[in-house]
């Protein structure tokens, strides 16, 4: 029996022989330019809620100050 791995990409659950498959049929064009980076920043969104309010105090302070670096 396939164990259950989680697709990088969605964050569902498939069996380990299928999410190869997943990944081709259900996010082919999320591989394209804009709408990866529009992924890119839900997922981070997603990411971001889980967190504690410290937690998400300490990350848009490093993204300021990173902010800052690059300018």
């Amino acid at each position: 029996m396939s164990e259950p791995v989680q697709c990088d990409i969605c964050g569902k659950l498939y069996s380990s022989r299928h999410v190869s498959s997943h990944k081709r049929l259900a996010h082919a064009k999320a591989s394209e330019g804009s709408t990866s980076g529009e992924n890119q920043i839900k997922t981070i969104l997603k990411l971001f809620k889980t967190l504690s309010g410290e937690q998400k105090k300490r990350v848009v302070a490093e993204l300021a100050a990173g902010e800052q670096q690059s300018s």
